[in-house]
């Protein structure tokens, strides 16, 4: 949390204050200790009365200077500035490119999805948590609250790119077709060719170009690719040249896992095969990799083994220059502190001096 004020000359008091206050708390004692020598010998006073010395008030006058920094602190102006939460509406356009290949069916993600149908997420039967469902979790949870007022279109892709959401910031609607026409096998070709889904997405954003708003593609992969090196590296000068904000999110486990498969009741009947092998599918690091060194890309690793968690502000990374920080007012922690302390100074001063008797 980064703590700021708005009116940080006010700061500047505490020069003058602080030793004032000091000032006075010092003749406030010399003036005590003056009054005790007048009242009458010392050696005899002291038999009945606690001795006053310098050391022993030295915390009073640390609690009469705290009461006055929190107090010029509290006026001026404290604010907490938090990561960027959202992104100015009206000023991004941003595309998801989602992998929809076969190997997007492993499920390394059900112990992270929420409760289905009442069922807790390992009981939920049939297909589910796989990384496309997280995938789109993150898009609908995390994605779409940080740019509310900002476009969003969504391209699969698995042999070929295919535009499923045009660019639109109707969230209602683009849920919808995420979760009703969003799956697994769902996009033209075979294979899995992020080339594809890369250029199709650029071809969307220089059709629907709006001057002035800032662009972004998001692409989601295991890192499988079975496209063309020279349809990628012109994708890459592409996304380089036109200014596009790139981010990479690999999903899937580095571990190999197996792609499960059910009947039409839920049932799991078996795992994927290839010559009559189960196939193992995992996150292909190197592949991605070269694509972050390629492209200068964010590269955000959605591993399972780290709770499937993401550590990254979608506001700061997506909306750049647009994203619009949190500022919450924090005077009333300082004031209230010091007026709790004050309250006791005040209450101290005013009670029998019993602890002045032995």
């Amino acid at each position: 949390m980064d703590i700021t004020f708005l009116r940080p000359h006010y700061l500047t008091a505490l020069v003058v204050l602080v030793p004032l206050v000091l000032g006075l708390w010092y003749l406030g004692f010399q003036r005590r200790r003056s009054g005790r020598a007048l009242f009458g010998e010392e050696k005899l006073v002291g038999r009945y009365t606690k001795p006053l010395r310098l050391a022993g008030e030295i915390g009073l006058a640390a609690l009469w200077v705290l009461a006055v920094t929190l107090m010029v602190g509290a006026a001026a102006g404290p604010i907490s500035k938090s990561l960027p939460t959202n992104v100015k509406a009206g000023s991004l356009q941003v595309v998801g490119v989602v992998d929809v290949s076969k190997s997007m069916s492993a499920e390394e993600y059900r112990p992270f999805m929420p409760n289905k149908g009442g069922y807790a997420p390992d009981l939920v039967p049939g297909p589910y948590g796989n990384r496309l469902d997280y995938v789109k979790l993150i898009l609908k949870d995390q994605v779409m609250p940080a740019i509310i007022g900002n476009q969003l279109g969504i391209v699969t892709y698995s042999g070929n790119g295919f535009e499923q959401i045009p660019l639109t910031d109707d969230w209602t609607s683009a849920k919808w077709v995420m979760d009703n026409w969003i799956r697994v096998g769902n996009a033209p070709g075979g294979g899995s060719d992020y080339a594809e889904g890369l250029t199709m997405a650029l071809a969307m954003l220089d059709r629907d170009k709006v001057a002035g708003r800032e662009q972004v593609i998001v692409l989601f992969s295991d890192g499988g690719f079975t496209g063309d090196e020279k349809v990628l590296s012109d994708a890459i000068a592409k996304i380089r040249e036109k200014g596009v904000r790139f981010i990479i999110v690999g999903v899937g486990s580095t571990s190999p896992q197996p792609i499960p498969e059910y009947n039409k009741e839920g049932q799991l009947t078996g795992y994927f095969k290839e010559e009559d092998k189960v196939s193992l599918s995992g996150r292909e690091e190197a592949n991605l990799n070269k694509l972050v060194a390629m492209s200068g890309a964010e590269y955000l690793p959605l591993d399972p083994g780290n709770g499937g968690t993401l550590k990254i502000s979608w506001a700061a990374s997506l909306g750049g220059s647009k994203a619009e920080t949190k500022e919450d007012p924090i005077y009333q922690w300082p004031l209230g502190l010091a007026l709790i302390i004050l309250t006791g100074l005040f209450i101290r001063g005013a009670l029998p001096r019993q602890d002045l008797v032995r």
